[in-house]
Formats: structure tokens, sequence, C-alpha cells
């Protein structure tokens, strides 16, 4: 009696730690996903976030719901399908790399956008949305055609209880797609925003236009830095799965949840730092709340936004109520 009692218990504690994981996952995306979906809309019907800049932020927002949608899939294949074949893991290792690759290299080419109005901003071209949607195209073509490898060779094969990545022995792809897809944006990144640093510091023009630089690299900086912090626990457990036959559970876990709390809690923070999208957001909320008081009381409100004072500004005629 007693023994069966205490195999039930590491059962039980490992149910309950898998349901955790799944309830915590699962708001985190959808905390994640409506994050996205609201940033997105803002920017599309307030004209005034209609810039360059914003379009790349939006960039980010979609390039995170294609890493939503991919670790959903992913999670539910995980834990439902035991008989996956090699090749279906492949292609659910090579979308996987791709959307990580979406996400940190949106990053990449919004410290290119900063380079340009901060440092090269006398190249007008490089200021107009035709260049920043080049810039786009050009993310997502390398996004897609970096991780091919994993197509292509034969190393990412179907192994029951782990990830669909390429497993550590193989050292040299293993390098090279940490390579392709975290050292190298990331030096990238450090070397564009020590530019900007050097140029804002040594800058004495525009105090003012100095100051928004250097908030706005911050700020980008301060989102990649949580979305990297979520991938520790899931690189962590890629390596002891590797070099040991049972990597703890609880490990598993983190790794499964981390990245999901790291994505939402990096949405949510893009749209507290961006003083733009979060003026936008009370705007509109002020105007729709307004909208709802006025017609409980028979009054028709005809809303004017003036953007360009940041002010709301309400013009009701009253109608009669006739019965």
């Amino acid at each position: 009696m007693t023994s069966n009692v205490s195999l039930e218990t590491p059962l039980i504690d490992s149910h309950i730690g898998l349901y955790i994981t799944i309830i915590v996952s699962s708001l985190s995306m959808i905390i994640s996903t409506f994050a996205c979906i609201l940033i997105i809309f803002l920017t599309i019907i307030t004209p005034k976030l209609h810039s360059p800049t914003n379009l790349l932020v939006s960039s980010t927002c979609l390039s995170t719901l294609v890493y939503l949608i991919i670790s959903i899939v992913n999670s539910f294949i995980f834990y439902t399908d035991s008989n996956s074949t090699d090749w279906s893991c492949r292609i659910r290792a090579y979308a996987y790399y791709v959307s990580l690759n979406l996400v940190i290299y949106s990053y990449v080419i919004q410290a290119i956008s900063r380079l340009f109005w901060t440092v090269l901003y006398k190249y007008r071209y490089l200021l107009t949305m035709k260049c920043h949607i080049r810039l786009l195209i050009l993310k997502t073509i390398i996004s897609t055609l970096l991780p091919l490898s994993t197509l292509i060779t034969d190393h990412v094969i179907f192994r029951p209880l782990k990830l669909c990545v390429v497993p550590m022995k193989y050292t040299i792809h293993v390098f090279y797609l940490l390579s392709v897809g975290f050292l190298i944006p990331l030096l990238i990144i450090t070397i564009l925003y020590a530019i900007i640093y050097r140029h804002i510091i040594r800058s004495t023009a525009n105090f003012r236009r100095a100051t928004r630089d250097a908030e706005i690299a911050r700020n980008i900086l301060i989102l990649l830095g949580i979305f990297l912090l979520g991938g520790i626990p899931t690189v962590i457990y890629v390596i002891v799965s590797n070099k040991t036959v049972s990597s703890p559970r609880s490990l598993f876990l983190l790794a499964v949840t981390a990245p999901s709390v790291a994505v939402a809690s990096e949405r949510i923070m893009s749209i507290l730092l961006n003083k733009e999208i979060r003026k936008a957001l009370t705007i509109q909320w002020t105007a729709r709340f307004a909208s709802d008081r006025l017609s409980t009381t028979g009054v028709q409100p005809l809303i004017f936004i003036n953007q360009s004072a940041g002010r709301v500004a309400y013009i009701s005629k009253l109608q009669e109520i006739r019965s």
C-alpha cells in the first residue's frame, strides 16, 4: 500500500506541473496574440502611426504571431502525437527556426532603421516607406533561407519526448544555427547601437532629437533583452537533454513555459514603452467610452480626434427623442 502511494505521488506531481505549464503557456499566448493584434490594429486605423518606424513595430508583432502559431502547433503535436515521422519532425524544426529568425531579425532591421534616422538621416531615401518595405522583404528572405539546412540534412529525427531540433551531437550544424539565429544578429545589433550611441553622445545640434533617439534605442534593447532571456531555459534544456538519457521534467516544463511568458511580457512592454501607440490606445479608449456613455442618454455623438494636438474634441448634436 505504501509503495503504491509513493509511486502515485510523483505521477500526480508531474501531472500538476504539466497542467500548470499548459495553463500558463495558454494564457501567455492569448495575451501575446491580443497585444500583437491590438498594436497592428491601432497602427492601421491611426493615421499618425503610419510611419516607417511603426511599420517595423507592426512587422515584429506579425513575426511574433507566426512564432506563437508555430509554437502552439508544435506543442499540440508534442503532447498528442507519439508516432510522428522524421520528415514531419524536420518540417516542424524548420518552421520553428524560421519563426525565431523572423523575430530576431525584426530587431536587426529596427536597429538598421534607427541608424538611418539617427546617423544617415541626410540620405532621404533611407527614411522612406519604400526603403523600409524592402528591409522587411530582405528580412523574410534571410529568415527562410538560413534554416534550410534542417530540411536538407537528416540530422533532425523524431525522438519520443524530445523537441524537434538539431541534436547537440551535430556540433557544426548546431553552431551554424546558433550563429545565424542568435550570435550574428546580436553582434550586428550591438555594433549598430554602439554607432548610434556614439553619434548621440557627440551630437549637439538637436538635443531633443538626440534624447528621443536614445529613448527609442533603449526601448528596443529592453524588448530584445526580454525576448532573449525567455530562450535561455530552452537552450539549457536542449544541451542537457542531448547529454543525458532523461532530462529533468521540471527543466522541460520551464523550457516550454519561459518563451511564452517572455513573448507576452515583451508585447505588453512594447505597448507601455511606445508613447505613440500608448497615446493612440488612450484616445481610442476614451472615444469609445464617451460614445457608449452618450448613447445611453439618447445623444448621438459626432467624434473628431485631433491627433496633432493630442486631444479629443467631442461635438455632440442633440436629437429629439420621439415616442
